[in-house]
């Protein structure tokens, strides 16, 4: 069966949990986190981990960029 075909899990008040798909099992499975937090993977399109500091980092580079420039230009 496919996903569309199954019900999703719920709590005791009949709402919703967090949960995927999962094509390996054919069915529906619940999210668990680690002290409350859910956990992220990020991968790139070659499915290479993406390390979320870097992220950062290249951001504030880019912001620190563009602050210079705005100071030179007086804006």
């Amino acid at each position: 069966m496919a996903y569309n075909d199954k019900s999703i899990f719920k709590d005791v008040n009949q709402k919703p949990i967090p949960q995927y798909w999962n094509p390996s099992t054919d069915r529906y499975e619940p999210v668990e986190g680690h002290n409350g937090m859910l956990k992220v993977v990020l991968v790139d399109e070659q499915g290479r981990y993406v390390h979320s500091q870097s992220l950062v980092d290249q951001i504030s580079n880019k912001l620190d960029e563009l602050i210079q420039v705005v100071r030179q230009i007086g804006v």
